[in-house]
């Protein structure tokens, strides 16, 4: 019978330790901004960043400050952190803009430019894409 109680509770706490989660987590982080008005200018970002796996937790708070300055961005549509669940050093920013204006302006900004900055020695690689829907 202890044993059955012991199995049961090492279940229960895997289960919250499972599903608690990471600090620096919003539990509704997916913002896209309503009622855009399309006109055929918008384009898409992928940006995948490989953070180096000991600068992970020091790296959470740079994507936090530039998630939250570019969502404020009239140009922005969306802007959304990502982090794959089978590499915890790969993370995604999947975005959207107006135009290729409001990415200009974007980068340009001073939250931007501080992330480049802070974030440099932190990541291993970065690849980004800028894309148009077709269909």
């Amino acid at each position: 019978m202890q044993k059955k109680v012991l199995i049961g509770l090492l279940a229960l706490f895997s289960f919250v330790a499972c599903n608690t989660r990471q600090d620096n987590q919003q539990e509704d982080a997916v913002i896209v901004k309503d009622e855009v008005e399309r006109t055929g200018d918008e384009l898409k970002i992928v940006a995948i960043i490989t953070v180096k796996p000991e600068q992970i937790r020091d790296m959470l708070p740079l994507f936090q400050e530039i998630v939250q300055g570019s969502q404020e961005e009239d140009g922005c549509i969306s802007y959304n952190l990502h982090q794959d669940i089978k590499d915890s050093t790969k993370f995604i920013m999947l975005e959207e803009w107006k135009s290729q204006d409001a990415i200009n302006y974007h980068n340009n900004t001073d939250h931007f430019k501080s992330f480049k900055a802070a974030s440099k020695d932190m990541v291993e690689k970065s690849e980004v894409s800028v894309m148009k829907l077709i269909y």
